[in-house]
């Protein structure tokens, strides 16, 4: 599958916000199903937010920006849920466009939001750090803390989470497996956020942050890429070219059921970041 492929693709982050948020019927993506009992839900076609019918309420995996939640809302009940089912919100890192809405629904349902500990301080004491350019994003106290060690469960579902570090310092990502209609299992995993616009030297220094998060993030790509995952969720939707594909999902068939993606998405961005520090580097020598 080729890699950014979507038309969102050479827009930076903040311009992409500004789209999804000023102009949300432009960047209006209907909710669709990834896996089974995985449904794309953020209502937009840029920030991937995932709603898992685990059979005893629903768990949401981010929540995209807070001038969005509307659209989440509408694509949680064109699915045939009640949004105040769901029982745990997992924030994969605190960045505005994947936590924006997380105070509204917190208030909404009584879900409990989960977060990273190493990025506690940046809700509590660097809010500058939350990225959100100006739009809404409500203070939130995250009721649990992701332990690598103990599973979040709910229902049938069992979410292993795995500390990654880099886009932001509690940068957490997920897997899960999940059952089709004849019992088959497959693997479903998140990485939590594997853009570099955040780990330049020039960014880290400036915002006080440790510059070992740049092989923190290597280190930590290069062991989910040792794991078997059946279904990438990316948590954004130009990482792995996911747009051109929607059309193709059937009930007989899943697009995204391809074990190549997941390693593709680790390798290319090792790569990346490896390139960057070593141009880095250079420059510091100069």
């Amino acid at each position: 599958m080729p890699l950014n492929s979507t038309s969102t693709t050479s827009l930076p982050p903040e311009k992409l916000m500004e789209r999804c948020c000023r102009t949300p019927w432009v960047s209006y993506l209907e909710p669709f199903r990834m896996a089974p009992g995985v449904y794309y839900v953020s209502g937009n076609d840029w920030v991937a937010c995932y709603l898992i019918d685990t059979g005893d309420g629903l768990i949401l995996i981010d929540t995209a920006m807070h001038e969005t939640c509307y659209l989440m809302l509408e694509s949680i009940r064109e699915l045939g849920f009640d949004p105040m089912n769901i029982k745990k919100i997992l924030l994969t890192h605190a960045h505005s466009d994947h936590m924006g809405a997380a105070r509204t629904l917190k208030e909404l349902t009584g879900a409990e939001i989960y977060l990273g500990k190493r990025d506690l301080f940046i809700v509590k004491e660097r809010k500058d750090l939350i990225l959100s350019d100006g739009f809404t994003c409500g203070d939130i106290d995250p009721d649990k803390i992701y332990s690598d060690n103990e599973p979040v469960r709910l229902g049938n579902i069992t979410i292993h989470t795995i500390s990654s570090p880099g886009h932001t310092p509690g940068c957490t990502s997920m897997m899960f497996d999940v059952a089709d209609r004849n019992g088959k299992t497959y693997t479903c995993a998140i990485h939590g956020g594997v853009g570099l616009n955040t780990l330049s030297r020039k960014y880290l220094i400036e915002n006080g942050l440790p510059l070992s998060l740049q092989q923190e993030f290597i280190d930590g790509l290069k062991k989910l890429d040792q794991l078997h995952v059946d279904i990438c969720l990316p948590s954004h939707t130009n990482q792995v070219g996911m747009i051109p594909l929607i059309s193709q999902v059937t009930d007989e068939f899943n697009p995204f059921l391809d074990e190549t993606i997941w390693h593709e998405l680790m390798q290319e961005r090792i790569k990346r970041m490896e390139q960057m520090m070593i141009q880095e580097n250079e420059s510091v020598l100069e």
